[in-house]
């Protein structure tokens, strides 16, 4: 987080700079909280990882480089975080994360409330500033404008549901 605030910090406001550093002092305690249920998680659930095929059956993610056990909710958070503009996110992420409890429900799932879901879905926000930046400070592509937009875009747009959403208070403080 410090490297990625050094590179961008003339644009970046506080706000952001101040949640990159609360997820930093916080992704090792974040890293071991609510890791159940856990399923295959892609880590990098992002609209340029996923391709639509012109038949319109489904989705076919590509990318798969960040691919781990984890909680399936940072998926959904990680696409809605950093996918959507800020107002876009807050008017449709309740209704997404109502439905995606609702088809685990209808496959069979039990002992998983929706409120469960969405808690999982808020803590699950934090792995949109993680993997950017560790893309970002790491990637062997030549840097460019348009790479510097997309990272810039993704830890904005992640850091705004972050702080709206009261994701680090969801974190024990406890836990180290």
């Amino acid at each position: 987080a410090e490297s990625f605030v050094e590179r961008y910090r003339s644009q970046l406001d506080h706000d952001v700079t101040a949640t990159l550093e609360a997820v930093s002092d916080a992704i090792i305690p974040w890293g071991l909280t609510g890791l159940e249920p856990f399923s295959l998680v892609h880590g990098d659930y992002r609209l340029d990882n996923l391709l639509f095929p012109a038949a319109g059956d489904g989705v076919v993610a590509v990318d798969w480089q960040t691919a781990a056990i984890g909680p399936p909710l940072r998926d959904v958070a990680y696409l809605l975080g950093t996918s959507l503009e800020p107002a876009d996110r807050r008017t449709h992420e309740e209704a997404i994360v109502a439905g995606y409890h609702a088809g685990l429900v209808a496959a069979g799932v039990t002992g998983y409330s929706a409120e469960r879901c969405w808690d999982d879905y808020r803590l699950g926000l934090l792995q949109g500033p993680l993997i950017s930046i560790i893309g970002c400070i790491y990637a062997t592509g030549v840097r460019s404008e348009a790479s510097d937009a997309m990272f810039l875009s993704i830890v904005r747009r992640s850091c705004a549901a972050i702080a709206e959403l009261g994701s680090l208070d969801l974190i024990p403080a406890d836990i180290s």
